[in-house]
């Protein structure tokens, strides 16, 4: 009997740390071995291309499913043509908006990496985003060296595209079919200047191209008649660039109006004023309609925009004490530099040097140059034909100048 009570006690102990032994089990956390997740590298796939154009386009007999079914049955360098056909395609229906698209920027987005995956396209990476670029605010377009068609935005103020860029003469200087792409930005300074209207960002697909000719870009409406085109070229310091002649597809010739003018733009200038200032500034906003300072010529892309800005004036290098026999007059030649208050390099400004403060008359020729990228002008050929003491003073054509003395002997 005692033998029979041990043994229970035994198996029931021998339960109960079984027992144990289970919700220890359950319990305790066990440290697993590192898990990687597997990157699937995208593939091309004309079965997903389809099926994201059907969750973009607004009808499944659109023409872009013809132009993926051609695509799909080509070879070689024929497939990348065809695939740029579609991608026009999807241009156009970016451009018309609601009447051809259901889907979402980023579902366009998505089917867009669809089809260059498909493609062979230098500096194309999988995936680009897309999504700004077919947006609201966006630039989406399609051009090669047979057209002179501009690229514009999406976004419409006052009846016109908020932005964009064309030739500056003749067709594209592209090289063969090339994306355009872009987006509003939304910044309170722009390389430290303020803004004086709608500010992009624009790139192409290939990437880093050199336009040759220049190209024209900007916008149709600034709010500061003597606002220019800030350029912020990746890898560049920014620069302030000379005004071309007007974009195409701007209004027509230099009108200025504030807000409670014209009705027309009204509208159009509440939404400037309310991306660019405080409402309480709104009512002394000015709505200028295709200044020449709102577009400009580039030999590359990046971010672009309207900026208003104070010129400085001041010699890089001031004239030295010199010889009325010396022609030029000055060795090392007279520097003056012309940036705006924020240090940003003025292009392309005319500056004129005078001189005062000798008795009689004199000549002085060689007096004008015109800055260079780095906001620099130099006058290698200034020459004064009289010797005595001088004031010279640096004038810049956007304001400001600075002055300084020197002397002329008579040997």
């Amino acid at each position: 009997m005692k033998n029979r009570v041990l043994a229970g006690l035994t198996l029931a102990g021998v339960a109960i740390l079984a027992s144990c032994g289970q919700d220890l089990t359950q319990s305790t956390a066990v440290p697993a071995a590192p898990s990687f997740a597997k990157v699937t590298t995208p593939v091309c796939s004309y079965s997903t291309a389809a099926n994201d154009a059907r969750s973009y386009f607004s009808s499944n007999k659109d023409v872009v499913f013809d132009l993926l079914t051609t695509m799909s049955k080509s070879t070689g360098a024929a497939t990348t043509t065809a695939g740029w056909a579609v991608l026009t395609r999807l241009a156009a229906a970016a451009d018309a908006g609601s009447a051809a698209v259901k889907g979402t920027p980023a579902q366009g987005s998505t089917f867009a990496n669809d089809v260059l995956l498909c493609m062979s396209v230098p500096t194309y990476t999988y995936p680009l985003d897309l999504s700004l670029a077919l947006g609201a605010n966006g630039l989406f377009e399609v051009r090669d060296g047979t057209v002179a068609d501009a690229v514009t935005s999406h976004l419409i103020i006052g009846g016109y595209p908020a932005y964009g860029a064309q030739p500056s003469t003749g067709n594209w200087p592209v090289a063969g079919p090339t994306l355009f792409y872009g987006n509003q930005l939304f910044v309170s300074l722009f390389a430290n200047e303020t803004p004086a209207g709608v500010l992009f960002d624009l790139k192409t697909l290939p990437g880093g191209l050199t336009f040759s000719p220049s190209i024209k870009v900007g916008v149709c409406t600034i709010t500061d008649p003597n606002a220019r085109i800030l350029h912020l070229h990746q890898g560049d310091n920014p620069v302030i660039l000379p005004p071309t002649s007007d974009l195409s597809f701007c209004p027509p010739p230099p009108t200025s109006m504030t807000q409670s003018g014209s009705s027309m733009f009204a509208a159009a200038a509440n939404r400037l004023a309310s991306w660019l200032a405080p409402a309480t500034a709104n009512a002394a906003t000015m709505f200028v309609v295709k200044s020449g300072g709102g577009t400009t010529l580039v030999g590359g892309l990046s971010d672009i925009g309207p900026v208003s800005y104070t010129s400085v004036v001041t010699f890089l290098q001031p004239p030295t004490n010199t010889s009325v026999s010396k022609n030029p007059s000055f060795t090392p030649s007279v520097q003056v530099k012309n940036v705006t208050a924020k240090g940003n390099a003025l292009v392309g400004v005319t500056i004129t040097i005078s001189v005062a403060n000798n008795n009689g008359s004199y000549t002085i020729t060689g007096n004008t140059a015109v800055t260079d990228a780095n906001g620099i002008a130099t006058f290698p050929l200034l020459y004064i034909d009289k010797a005595g003491g001088y004031t010279m003073t640096a004038s810049s054509e956007l304001g400001g100048s600075a002055s300084t003395t020197f002397l002329i002997n008579g040997q």
